[in-house]
Formats: structure tokens, C-alpha cells, sequence
């Protein structure tokens, strides 16, 4: 009977043995607060986003900070077309009122003076694909288009008109268009759109006879690059070279954004007491930032986590981080940070950490950074990294509470 009765009570107990001390004991546990250095692997990795991963191409003149220029290909250009859209079809003997058209993305504006927006023929018979060789088509000879502009009066597309005579030259060769635009004459920054739905975004568009009354030909970007994959030549369609980029982390800092951009890594070893044997019920990871001085000081940027999810088979950290997946699928927020200030910064991981007592040993316990726009905007957020004195390191700070141990009356 009194074996019944102590079953049933410990049964229906919410509290445990703090329920029937004298039934089912236990040594009661309370909630333990701890800052530990479970830093044991950090670093920063550059040149993100990967060449044709960015929706946004930015063309910048800021001289004190980026310079950069963007680059569109368009191997494909139209030889007939058909008047006013009927059945015949007529070669493209002429063309008229030919321009570049960008769409934009407003927020992105900077500079509130006239500034120059160039349009070159970057076309060679080199290796393009080498950022030197394209740098050195942007001379007076080959600019073959230009607009005088007011970023910040700027809406969401804009037209840059360009040489007819350069355009009628390469379709009756039968050649390729490739265009280099960049910003002079000023400082100022637009962030174009890139792609759209796997395509690119910006267009030429041309009138294909002198005649206005035929509708005008519009042409995306494509390109070809031999012995190469489908995701290499939409990279390549559009894409950016820089002249002026950020200063490197240096040796105890790890740098997320940038440009090009950054990315940091960091692997954690966390007592298995706290992660196996315990319940968390706070877990922040603590960066301590330095004040920036690159870019967008004084604008907010977003802090995006990444959840890498290989095994320790993969080292090579790049490869990590691609097949990292977005921090937003383990709970784990963006947050908003200011580049220019510094201090103890928190970021709140409990959903991640709460999954870390279930991922199999050979899965580290990790987290990745990047900035959001990355590759297309100008800004940087800084951090302390573990080769830093020992109050600025990276730490995790984690609040839990043990399990009860039930002990014999």
C-alpha cells in the first residue's frame, strides 16, 4: 500500500521532490550564471559575396572610402528583328536612341552633387576575367556614353544614353557588348540591382531602325565563358571590380562586412555539465566591437548570423561557411548594430545553443557573421577577436540550471 501511494505521488508532482521531501528527496539545484572562454577557433574570411551571388552591383565614387565600377556583359545582341512585332523580319541595319537602364535601389543613394556616371567599351580580345585588364579599358578612348546626375534626385531606375555608332558597329560584326559604368566628377554611390530572378536586371535598349515608330529591342545581360558552368557565366554577366577597397581586420580583430566583404567565423567548446547535463534558459554570445571608421559610420547595419552544419571532416573554413546554413533557421535573429560605436556587444543564441546536447560529436558548435547588403554597401562592424587581451575576447555568456539529483531518504 505505502508503495502505491509514494508512486502516485511522485507521479503527479509537477515540482519534484520539492513536492514529497520525505517520498522522492532531491538536492535542490538553482539557476548558475557564467561568462565562459569557449572560443577556441576564430577568424575572418574575405571576398564575399561570391562573384554572382549579390542582387546589387555598387558603382561608387567616395574617394576617402570606395571606389568601385560595374561591369555588363552582353554576348548575345540581336542581328533581325520584326517591325512593329509582325511576321516579317528585317535585319538591324541602323539603330537610334540607345541607353543603358539601370533599376535601382533608392536607399543606396548617396551625395547630393552633380556627378558624371561613364559608360566604356570594356570589350578585348585579353583575358577580361582578370580585374587589371578590365581596369585598364576605363580610358578616354574607349568611354562611349556619359550622364550628368544628382544621386540623391535620383528615383529607382536610371538611362544612360551611349554611342549609337559603337552599338550599330557591333551587331552587323556580329560581336559582343561589354559595358563598364562607373562615376566621376564628384563623389557619389548608387546601388544598382544585379539580378532579378536568377536574370540580370540592367538593360540595353535601342531603337533597331531610325524609324520611331518600330518598337524598341531590349537586351538583359548573358555572356559566355568557356569551359565553364551555367552559375559562372550568370556570375559573370554582371558583376563589380573595386579600386579602392576597406583595410584588412588586422591580427586581433575579426571584421564582418567591408569591402569587399567580410565574413568570421567562430567554434566554441562548451562544457558538456552545461550543454548535456542542464537547462539553458539564457545564452548570448559577447563580442566586444571597435569603433569603425570605414564607410557608413553612422548608419545602423544589420549582424546576420550563420549556422555552420558540416561535420569535422570539412577544415577548409570557406567551405564551411557556403554550406552554412542562415541563422534565422536556429532562432537566432539579426541584430541592428552602429559602426562607429564600441563596447560589449550581445547576441542571443539559446535557440542554437539549446541544439547543441543533440548534434552528433563530430558536428562543431559553431557560428558565422555577415553584414547585411553585404558586397553593397560600404560598411564594416569590427570585433575583438581571441588573439585580443583577455577582457576583450569573444565569450559566451550562458544562464542555466543542472539537473536535480534525486538522493535516497
Amino acid at each position: 500500500m505505502l508503495a502505491a501511494v509514494t508512486a502516485a505521488a511522485c507521479t503527479e508532482s509537477l515540482d519534484g521532490g520539492a513536492a514529497c521531501p520525505s517520498l522522492c528527496p532531491s538536492k535542490a539545484e538553482s539557476f548558475r550564471d557564467t561568462i565562459v572562454d569557449a572560443v577556441v577557433l576564430d577568424s575572418s574570411l574575405a571576398g564575399y559575396p561570391a562573384l554572382g551571388l549579390s542582387p546589387y552591383v555598387l558603382i561608387a565614387n567616395r574617394p576617402d572610402t570606395v571606389v568601385t565600377s560595374a561591369i555588363l556583359r552582353f554576348d548575345a545582341l540581336p542581328t533581325v528583328f520584326s517591325p512593329n512585332k509582325g511576321a516579317t523580319v528585317d535585319s538591324i541595319t541602323a539603330v537610334d536612341s540607345v541607353y543603358l537602364r539601370f533599376p535601382l535601389d533608392s536607399t543606396g543613394r548617396r551625395g547630393s552633387t552633380p556627378v558624371t556616371l561613364e559608360v566604356y567599351d570594356v570589350d578585348t580580345t585579353a583575358s577580361d576575367s582578370v580585374t587589371s585588364v578590365v581596369r585598364s579599358l576605363f580610358r578616354p578612348d574607349r568611354r562611349i556614353g556619359s550622364l550628368v546626375f544628382t544621386p540623391s534626385a535620383i528615383g529607382d531606375s536610371i538611362r544612360i544614353p551611349f554611342s549609337k555608332t559603337v552599338m550599330a558597329a557591333k551587331i552587323a560584326a556580329k560581336g559582343r557588348l561589354r559595358l563598364g559604368v562607373r562615376i566621376r566628377g564628384g563623389s557619389g554611390q548608387l546601388r544598382a540591382v544585379a539580378f532579378v530572378g536568377g536574370a540580370g536586371a540592367p538593360t540595353v535598349v535601342f531603337d533597331p531602325s531610325t524609324d520611331t515608330t518600330y518598337a524598341p529591342q531590349q537586351i538583359s545581360p548573358s555572356t559566355i565563358v568557356p569551359n565553364s558552368t551555367a552559375d559562372a557565366e550568370l556570375a559573370y554577366a554582371v558583376y563589380m571590380i573595386s579600386d579602392l577597397a576597406s583595410p584588412p581586420p588586422g591580427a586581433n580583430t575579426l571584421l564582418v562586412g567591408g569591402f569587399p566583404a567580410y565574413r568570421s567565423y567562430l567554434r566554441f567548446n562548451v562544457p558538456s555539465r552545461i550543454t548535456d547535463s542542464s537547462t539553458i534558459v539564457r545564452a548570448e554570445v559577447l563580442l566586444t566591437q571597435q569603433a569603425s571608421t570605414f564607410g557608413n559610420t553612422a548608419d545602423s547595419v544589420g549582424l546576420f548570423a550563420l549556422v555552420p552544419t558540416t561535420t569535422d571532416v570539412v577544415t577548409d573554413l570557406r567551405r564551411i561557411l557556403d554550406l552554412a546554413a542562415a541563422g534565422s533557421f536556429a532562432g537566432v535573429d539579426s541584430t541592428l548594430l552602429l559602426p562607429s560605436s564600441a563596447g560589449v556587444r550581445a547576441v542571443n543564441v539559446l535557440a542554437l545553443a539549446r541544439t547543441w546536447r543533440t548534434l552528433p560529436t563530430n558536428v562543431p558548435r559553431a557560428i558565422a557573421f555577415k553584414i547585411a547588403l553585404e558586397g553593397a554597401q560600404p560598411a564594416e562592424l569590427r570585433f575583438y577577436s581571441s588573439e585580443a587581451p583577455a577582457t576583450l575576447r569573444p565569450r559566451l555568456r550562458i544562464t542555466y540550471l543542472p539537473r536535480s539529483e534525486f538522493v535516497l531518504p
